[in-house]
C-alpha cells in the first residue's frame, strides 16, 4: 500500500509540473519555429531583418541598464542609512522608499504623468522661465519611473544582509586605521555584495518584465520595447503574428533566464547569513546637526519622489474639466468617483480581480502546503517536477508566459476565452512563493511534535487542527500578502487572456488611461492606491502584534 502511494504522488507531481507548468512555455517554443504547420526559421529571419524588431531590442536594455542604475543607487543608499546610521522615522523612511513598489506601475506612472502634465504648474513655470519641460512620454521618463519602482527590491535585499555582518569585523577595519568610507568600500559591501548583486540582476530583470509602464509611457510617443513588441503581435492580425510574438517572446525569456543564471553563478559560492540574527544598533553614530541634516533630507526627497506624484493625481482625480487657478487646477467636484461606483463595467474589474486573487492564493496554499509537507516527511526527490515548473513559471517574464497559456489552452475546452484561463495562468505565476513559503513554514513543525500527536490519540485532521495550522499559519498569511498584492494589480496577463466581457483592476485603469478618459482613471487610481496602503497597515498591524505576542 506504502510503495502504490508513492508510486501515485511521484506520477501525480510529475503530470502536475508536465502538464500546468512546463509544457505550456514548450508550446510557445514549438510555436516559434512553425510555418504553415512545417518548421522554419523564416519567423526568426523575417523578425530580425526588421530595423524595429532591433530598436525594441535597443530601446529594452537601454531602460533596462538606466532603470537598475537608479534602482540600485537609490535603494543601497538607503538601505545603508536605515540599516547602519542613527537617524529616526527609519520605519517611515522604509515605508516611502516600499510604497512605488507595492503600488502598481500603472498607478505610479498615472502619479507622474499628472505631476508632469503638459499644463501643470511645473511645467508652466519651466515653460515661463524659457526652461525645457519635463516629458514623462519618453524614455527618460519610462526609466526614472522604472528605476523609482525597483529601488524597493535592491533595499529589501540589502537592509536585512547588512544588519546580519559581524560588527567585530567592522572594528577590526577601524582599529587598523581605516576610516568609515573605506570600512564600508572595503569589508561591509563585500561582505554584502551577494544581497547588491541580487538586487542589481531582480532590480533588471523586473525592469525587462514591465509592460504597464513602457505601455502607458511609450506607446504614445511610439518608443517600443520586446514586452510592448509582443503585446502589439499578440493582438494584431496576420497569419504569422502569433508566431513572431512567440519568436520575441523567446528572446525576452532567454534575456530573463540569462540574468538569472547570471544570478546563481556569482552567488554560488557566498556567504549566506540565515541563521545569524540581525543586529538593530545603529554602525554609524552621526553628530545631532549632521544626523538630523540627512534624516530630513532623506524624507523630503522621497516626498517629493514618491507622495507629491501621487497627491497631484488626488486632485486631478477631483477635476471634471480644467479651468486653470492659482494651484493648477480648476473645478473640483467628486463626479469621476460617482461615475465609477455607479458605473457597473468600473467596478466590476475590483470584483473580478479581487475574487481572482483570492482563489488563487486558496489553491496555491493547499497546493503548495500538500506538495511540500510530502516533500519534507516522504520524499524529497518526488516534488521536483512541480518546484522546476513553478520556478520556469515565476522566472518567465509575464507577457510571455501570457502568450504560452493562449497557445497551450487553446486546445482544452472551455477554458480559453473564460476567465478560468486568468486563474490557471495566476496559480502558475505566482505558485512558486508559496511553495518557498510553505517549505519555510513546514521546517518548523518537527517529526517529534507529530509524533507526540499521534500517540496522544489525535487523528490527523486534530493534528493539521491543533498543532501544523498554528505553527504554519503566519508564515502562510505573509507568503499569501505577496500573492495578492500581485494577482490583484496584475496587468501583463489579464492584457492578453482576460475574458471577452471581464475586465480587472489593471486592464480598466489602462483602458481609461490609453483611451483618454485620464480623470477617471486617477481617480479609479486612487481608489485603489488608498485599499492597497491600507492592507499594508493592516499587515504591518497584525505582524507587530505577533512579534509582541512571541517576545
Amino acid at each position: 500500500m506504502f510503495k502504490f502511494t508513492k508510486y501515485f504522488h511521484k506520477t501525480l507531481f510529475l503530470l502536475i509540473g508536465l502538464f500546468v507548468f512546463i509544457f505550456p512555455l514548450f508550446t510557445l517554443f514549438k510555436m516559434s519555429f512553425e510555418v504553415d504547420g512545417n518548421f522554419s526559421f523564416s519567423n526568426f529571419s523575417t523578425l530580425f531583418d526588421s530595423p524595429r524588431t532591433l530598436q525594441a531590442i535597443e530601446n529594452t536594455l537601454i531602460i533596462a541598464f538606466g532603470s537598475t542604475l537608479i534602482a540600485v543607487s537609490m535603494g543601497t543608499v538607503f538601505a545603508l542609512l536605515v540599516a547602519y546610521s542613527n537617524i529616526r522615522f527609519k520605519r517611515l523612511i522604509e515605508l516611502l522608499v516600499i510604497l512605488p513598489y507595492v503600488i502598481p506601475g500603472y498607478v505610479v506612472t498615472l502619479s507622474w504623468t499628472s505631476l508632469f502634465a503638459g499644463n501643470s504648474p511645473i511645467n508652466q513655470f519651466l515653460r515661463e522661465t524659457g526652461l525645457p519641460v519635463v516629458n514623462m512620454y519618453s524614455m527618460g521618463g519610462i526609466t526614472l519611473v522604472l528605476g523609482i519602482s525597483n529601488a524597493a527590491i535592491v533595499y529589501l535585499n540589502l537592509v536585512d544582509i547588512l544588519r546580519k555582518i559581524p560588527k567585530e569585523q567592522e572594528w577590526a577595519s577601524k582599529v587598523a586605521g581605516y576610516r568609515m568610507i573605506e570600512t564600508l568600500r572595503n569589508v561591509t559591501f563585500k561582505m554584502a555584495l551577494p544581497a547588491v548583486v541580487s538586487g542589481i540582476i531582480l532590480a533588471f530583470l523586473s525592469s525587462i518584465d514591465n509592460f504597464a509602464i513602457p505601455a502607458t509611457l511609450g506607446s504614445p510617443a511610439g518608443i517600443t520595447v520586446l514586452s510592448t513588441y509582443i503585446y502589439e503581435k499578440a493582438i494584431g492580425f496576420g497569419p504569422t503574428s502569433f508566431n513572431q510574438a512567440a519568436v520575441l517572446s523567446i528572446l525576452l525569456a532567454l534575456i530573463a533566464f540569462a540574468g538569472i543564471a547570471l544570478q546563481w553563478w556569482i552567488l554560488r559560492k557566498s556567504v549566506i547569513f540565515d541563521s545569524t540574527r540581525p543586529d538593530f544598533e545603529p554602525r554609524i553614530v552621526l553628530l545631532d546637526n549632521k544626523r538630523r541634516l540627512i534624516q530630513w533630507f532623506s524624507i523630503l526627497v522621497l516626498f517629493l519622489v514618491n507622495i507629491v506624484p501621487l497627491i497631484v493625481m488626488l486632485f486631478s482625480s477631483f477635476q471634471s474639466s480644467y479651468s486653470p487657478s492659482i494651484f493648477g487646477f480648476g473645478n473640483m467636484d467628486l463626479d469621476n468617483y460617482q461615475f465609477i461606483l455607479q458605473t457597473p463595467s468600473m467596478y466590476q474589474g475590483f470584483l473580478t480581480s479581487l475574487g481572482l486573487a483570492v482563489a488563487a492564493i486558496l489553491i496555491c496554499i493547499i497546493l503548495s502546503v500538500w506538495v511540500m509537507y510530502y516533500k519534507l516527511r516522504h520524499d524529497k526527490k518526488a516534488t521536483l517536477p512541480i518546484e522546476l515548473g513553478a520556478s520556469l513559471t515565476y522566472s518567465t517574464p509575464g507577457i510571455v508566459l501570457a502568450l504560452s497559456m493562449i497557445f497551450y489552452w487553446s486546445n482544452v475546452p472551455n477554458v480559453y476565452g473564460t476567465i478560468r484561463i486568468l486563474l490557471i495562468a495566476y496559480v502558475t505565476r505566482y505558485m512558486l512563493i508559496l511553495l518557498r513559503g510553505s517549505n519555510t513554514a513546514l521546517l518548523s513543525v518537527t517529526i517529534e511534535l507529530e509524533e507526540a500527536a499521534m500517540i496522544s490519540g489525535s487523528k490527523t485532521i486534530e493534528k493539521w487542527h491543533k498543532i501544523i495550522i498554528p505553527i504554519i499559519k503566519n508564515q502562510i498569511f505573509s507568503s499569501s500578502f505577496l500573492i495578492f498584492t500581485g494577482a490583484f494589480t496584475e496587468l501583463s496577463l489579464s492584457s492578453l487572456l482576460i475574458a471577452a466581457n471581464s475586465k480587472t483592476v489593471g486592464l480598466t485603469i489602462f483602458n481609461l488611461q490609453t483611451g483618454g478618459d485620464n480623470s477617471i482613471a486617477q481617480a479609479y487610481s486612487v481608489i485603489l492606491t488608498i485599499f492597497i496602503i491600507a492592507l499594508v497597515l493592516v499587515r504591518n498591524h497584525f505582524e507587530q502584534k505577533e512579534m509582541k505576542k512571541n517576545e
